[in-house]
């Protein structure tokens, strides 16, 4: 029977089956109530209650007109039409059939009656709120009926799902997503949604990309660049499909900062470079100048002196007096930061070349990551730009002579002594030797072409690569490598002389020796890899990742260019298995190897349609080589301590039998006694006996010509 129920005598029935989901979307089907009416009666039993009904079906739509009465859009008396049926078992069979037999509606379908009122001239707002959707949800509705009409086939039959057909709906140009259709039908994982954007966003550009933002949206479209705008995604996923016209416009406007930039600061030269970094060749096709920085006027030195006690007095307030956030701790912070500003500028003012060595000097132009302009931070000139020789050697003039008056060995003896004089007061002197090993490991980065008599062989010359001068310019190592580089102090190399050089590296402060010592370390590190038994092997190094913390997947990712397309097949397959199990191994063995290469540099950026737990194994997946899981191992050979007395083995009897007999070597011949006027002819007889007949004849003969010779 059916009758006219006022809302607010319904309520809901336990005995719904419907347990969850219940409130999904609760909204929209509220509006599409308010446009078009109660389509559907509800399936209600009377109350013992006269005139109240509890709803076996359509609890979904009783929420929804619930919400609609106490938003105001219905009256509070509000009627609607239910079927009231008197037996409950009845009713709970009727709301598990209205629930289990609703089959979905096709996405294809939903597409064609949404355009089918966009055709007729109604507005997509409208629409949208005749059937109580967003406006959103109904774009993309429309977006995928203008599909190719081959691709829309395949959303309709089922071929693809609603997933895919988004992807091809990343771009209008329906010949282009014929083309991609055509070529992903062919290949073994076609319908991967990222695979199709792939395909079809190649050579295009995200918002986000550093000459996007460095162009700007505005002066791209004016220019006549084209934008397609994915409806299924975020602004961040449009494509910025004219790859030409961007660059273009990201030259000319990096041509005409150039130039502004090199009139400003007097350059010969502002080299701009549409990238994100200074290509390596480039820099070093150049030659890189260090200003000499002058020493400090009376006036700017106490200057100095006045900031620097400033803002001592200022942090000790602000650490321990201020209130943080205070009007007056805000006023104690701006101050720091003006002395701060004023003590740079002073700092800079003190390493300004003349104008007639600017005029031969310049930089590079360059984009940062987010959009930025970013001036290099070192000069360069097209031609060495020759002040002083620093080769740290005395001038002839300055050398004592003493030729004729000394004996080569009286020299070699006196300058032992004297070196061993100059080392014992280096050893007791720790500052001075930790200042002096990070400035000869600078001074030899910076002069690393020159020949430089140093003295002392503490060296940190860059270690040798495999590849030379190799740096992957995407990577975040590379990038924070080169970072730091641009970051390091140089003030202190401008000085002709060693001397002059040292004491100015003595003088910066602990932050920038540190960053010295750091870098040189860092370029003095050779290439390992994690590989067993490998000539690359170094479990020391490996200690030092794992010191570190370095988390590895973090810094580099692999991919079809720098490992899966360089592999065999076989360990590309292992490595599936390791992130998913035989499953994911046995979905792609038939795979072609670039398709294969391709997938796994897929699932291994995070994108992919897989299951959480395989997505976080895939992003943390790395081949064992990259890891730093290696241990060292003891070489074969012995290590001789210097430090050291021989090594004792306990249980093995001295003389005395108190088992404290040193370990003897069988392979190495026992010494010989110490040399002296007194036991000279002894240890001379030791000595020849020895040898053989034969190699005492050549021993004698060698001694008779260097006797003739002296």
């Amino acid at each position: 029977m059916i009758q006219s129920v006022k809302v607010k005598n319904l309520s809901l029935s336990n005995d719904n089956v419907r347990k969850t989901n219940r409130d999904t979307d609760l909204e929209s089907l509220a509006a599409n109530i308010a446009a078009q009416g109660l389509l559907q009666n509800l399936v209600v039993t009377p109350l013992k209650k006269n005139g109240s009904f509890t709803v076996k079906a359509g609890g979904r739509r009783l929420r929804a007109l619930q919400l609609l009465i106490k938003a105001g859009t219905l009256p509070a008396d509000h009627e609607v039409p239910v079927m009231v049926l008197e037996d409950s078992d009845v009713s709970i069979e009727a709301s598990l059939s209205e629930n289990f037999h609703r089959v979905p509606m096709n996405p294809a379908d939903e597409c064609t009656a949404f355009k089918f009122f966009i055709d007729k001239g109604t507005s997509a707002e409208d629409v949208a709120k005749r059937f109580g959707v967003t406006t959103r949800f109904f774009e993309q509705r429309v977006r995928l009926a203008e599909l190719a009409p081959v691709v829309f086939e395949a959303l309709a039959s089922g071929t693809i799902t609603l997933g895919v057909a988004q992807a091809y709906a990343v771009v209008n140009d329906v010949d282009r997503q014929a083309r991609v259709f055509e070529q992903m039908g062919n290949a073994y994982h076609g319908n991967n949604p990222d695979n199709v954007r792939r395909s079809l966003l190649n050579g295009s550009v995200k918002p986000t990309d550093a000459k996007a933002r460095f162009v700007g949206e505005a002066a791209y479209l004016e220019a006549g660049g084209r934008i397609e705008r994915d409806l299924f995604g975020t602004d961040a996923d449009a494509s910025w499909t004219d790859g030409e016209i961007l660059d273009a416009l990201a030259a000319t406007k990096l041509e005409t900062a150039a130039a502004e930039l090199a009139v400003e600061k007097g350059f010969a030269f502002v080299t701009p470079i549409v990238a994100t970094h200074v290509p390596y060749d480039v820099e070093r096709a150049l030659h890189e100048y260090h200003a000499p920085a002058r020493a400090l006027t009376e006036t700017e030195q106490a200057r100095v002196f006045e900031l620097t006690d400033a803002n001592d007095a200022l942090g000790q307030r602000l650490e321990e007096e201020l209130e943080a956030e205070s009007p007056e701790a805000l006023e104690a912070e701006a101050l720091y930061e003006a002395n701060e500003a004023e003590l740079e500028k002073i700092d800079a003012s003190l390493r300004v070349a003349d104008d007639e060595t600017r005029a031969q000097l310049g930089t590079f132009l360059y984009i940062s990551p987010d959009g930025e302009l970013r001036t290099h931070a070192r000069m360069f000139s097209e031609r060495p730009i020759k002040t002083v020789s620093v080769g740290g050697q005395p001038d002839a003039d300055d050398k004592p002579d003493t030729s004729g008056k000394l004996s080569v060995a009286l020299m070699d003896e006196l300058a032992t002594q004297r070196t061993q004089i100059l080392a014992a007061h280096v050893a007791s002197d720790p500052a001075l030797a930790l200042d002096l090993s990070i400035f000869l490991m600078a001074d030899q980065i910076v002069y690393s072409s020159a020949y430089i008599q140093y003295g002392i062989s503490v060296t940190a010359r860059p270690a040798d690569m495999p590849i030379p001068k190799f740096r992957d310019e995407g990577s975040t190592a590379s990038n924070a490598l080169e970072d730091q580089r641009q970051g390091l102090d140089t003030s202190w190399a401008g000085y002709p002389t060693m001397t002059e050089r040292f004491e100015a590296f003595r003088a910066l402060d602990e932050s920038a020796r540190g960053s010295w010592i750091a870098y040189a370390t860092a370029k003095a590190i050779s290439a390992t890899l994690n590989a067993a038994d490998g000539y690359r092997a170094n479990g020391f190094h490996d200690h030092l990742g794992r010191l570190c913390n370095i988390e590895v997947a973090q810094w580099w990712r692999p991919n079809a260019e720098n490992f899966f397309g360089r592999v065999k097949k076989d360990m590309v397959l292992d490595a599936l298995q390791d992130i998913g199990g035989p499953v994911l191994r046995g979905r792609y063995k038939d795979a072609k190897k670039a398709e294969l290469a391709a997938a796994c540099a897929t699932l291994c950026s995070g994108g992919g349609i897989v299951e959480a737990e395989v997505r976080e194994a895939a992003l943390a997946w790395l081949p064992d080589a990259m890891k730093f899981g290696g241990i060292e191992k003891a070489g074969s050979s012995q290590i001789h301590y210097s430090f050291r007395e021989p090594v004792v083995d306990n249980e093995d009897e001295d003389e005395d039998g108190n088992g404290n007999g040193p370990v003897i070597d069988t392979d190495t011949e026992p010494s010989l006694p110490a040399v002296t006027y007194d036991n000279f002819e002894t240890v001379e007889a030791e000595v020849l006996a020895k040898f053989t007949e034969e190699e005492a004849t050549v021993l004698a003969y060698v001694e008779e010509g260097l006797h003739g010779a002296g």
